[in-house]
């Protein structure tokens, strides 16, 4: 897609993706085979005094000081329910100590966790779905973005509450654009245009170092053959039945990784890991002048927002742009977190904490969360809001993961996978493109490793694993 395309294309998508899925929408009241398929929302009004729960989240910073307003307001707003929030530190670290949990007992009544993790949390039978409570409260979905609910959906049933969604996006410095005769209105939006941005930052000795910073994160990769419309594995991306096989080795995958190996090798792009200490490097590149581009999530505008604004960096005029990716009819996935109600709390915590997963997903909320963090407005309602709307006019970048997740198709290669073995697969993803940048191995070897590596690992998972979703 041209540069001048994508805008036309936003506004004529939004109208249609606002309605497709409507088969979804109607279908996720219902509960899973086997799954808890009541919730016990009178326990709340039998409780005496104020019942007590606690959330587990792994929020940052701008994001970790807008969940606690939510929560402030949520907690003054009535007597039955007080939420306490304990942060624990990332998300991986939250299903870590969860996953412990499972033998001590030390849970939470709700926990966030990445969208990545909800098949191997669905397996651990320990989840109150939210179809459950909502098909008991008379709650619709419908208020939802289809994309977003798309995503949280196995086999039609919503199992965690959507909450905090993002998208990965381009951020970029207008001034080192600028600087290499590129318009700093117009980021690329194409892997071919941004080979040819950075070629141009480069031969213009705009940055420092190489002009891109590209993190090895094999999330990527399982979004850009979302733009092509392709699954990541088989049985519509895990979402009809378990995932068996990895199916990434087919001619996309493969220009996908000769497209990686290209830029390192030819200067144009520096990579660093997806964890670890260094996992902001491609955004601090930027800001110390390193590089000129990277791709990201959009929730870590709001504390981009702060750090810049403390003068720490004079020399960035920041742009955020779409994610770029190959030419397709699909589209980017919805990511971040998702809330899950835990089935092990009493009756009256878990319906307190059905209560408490409406609030953030009330308009008002949702507006609050979206300004003060980067993540997307997920009820139709909130982003058609005055306020939301005063917002992206004075911060069009804050407006570009919500334009991007409406322009697409709703499919199963969009949706995203649901794989138990996700940490496994992606593991085997990374050390495939790991091997290209440090060991030299062909796209084509890497690619193929990648995908027999993941197929083992998923089997491995399944065998030992029995499936939580019905």
């Amino acid at each position: 897609m041209t540069r001048g395309r994508i805008a036309r294309r936003f506004a004529a998508m939004v109208s249609a993706a606002l309605v497709t899925g409507a088969s979804l929408v109607a279908a996720a009241g219902a509960p899973p085979a086997g799954a808890a398929s009541t919730c016990p929302l009178d326990a709340l009004k039998k409780a005496k005094g104020t019942v007590q729960i606690t959330m587990w989240h792994s929020m940052p910073r701008a994001n970790e000081q807008t969940l606690q307003k939510l929560t402030d307001q949520f907690n003054s707003s009535q007597s039955k329910v007080k939420v306490n929030l304990l942060n624990q530190v990332t998300y991986d670290d939250t299903f870590t100590k969860y996953k412990s949990g499972l033998s001590s007992g030390d849970l939470p009544d709700i926990v966030q966790l990445q969208d990545t993790d909800q098949a191997q949390m669905i397996d651990t039978r320990t989840v109150l779905p939210a179809a459950a409570c909502a098909k008991a409260d008379n709650y619709s979905f419908s208020a939802f973005l289809p994309r977003v609910l798309s995503y949280v959906s196995i086999k039609g049933t919503v199992y965690a509450m959507p909450f905090n969604t993002s998208g990965s996006v381009l951020f970029y410095n207008k001034n080192a654009f600028q600087k290499a005769g590129l318009d700093p209105t117009q980021p690329p939006t194409t892997l071919d245009e941004v080979r040819s941005d950075a070629q141009k930052l480069k031969d213009s000795g705009a940055v420092g170092g190489a002009p891109m910073g590209l993190k090895v994160d094999p999330g990527f990769f399982e979004q850009w053959l979302g733009f092509a419309n392709q699954l990541f594995v088989n049985n519509s991306n895990g979402r009809q039945a378990r995932a068996t096989k990895a199916v990434f080795d087919n001619p996309t995958g493969r220009e996908l990784f000769a497209w990686m190996s290209g830029m390192v090798k030819d200067g144009l792009a520096e990579t660093n890991p997806d964890s670890g200490s260094s996992q902001y490097d491609n955004l601090l590149g930027i800001g110390n002048g390193n590089f000129a581009m990277a791709m990201d999530t959009s929730a870590s505008l709001g504390t981009i927002t702060q750090v810049l604004a403390t003068g720490q960096y004079p020399n960035v005029s920041l742009g955020v742009g779409p994610m770029p990716g190959p030419e397709g009819k699909g589209g980017v996935h919805a990511q971040g977190g998702e809330l899950f109600m835990v089935n092990k709390s009493s009756p009256a915590k878990q319906a307190a904490a059905w209560q408490f997963l409406k609030f953030l997903d009330t308009s008002a909320s949702q507006v609050t969360w979206a300004i003060g963090t980067g993540y997307i407005p997920i009820v139709k309602s909130a982003a058609a809001s005055p306020q939301m709307k005063d917002f992206w006019a004075q911060n069009p970048g804050y407006k570009v993961a919500f334009d991007q997740l409406l322009d697409g198709a709703n499919t199963p290669a969009t949706a995203g996978s649901v794989i138990g073995a996700y940490a496994a697969v992606k593991d085997a993803v990374r050390n495939a493109e790991n091997s290209m940048f440090l060991q030299g191995t062909s796209p084509d070897a890497a690619v193929k490793k990648a995908a027999s590596d993941s197929t083992a690992a998923m089997a491995d998972y399944n065998q030992r694993v029995p499936a939580g979703a019905g």
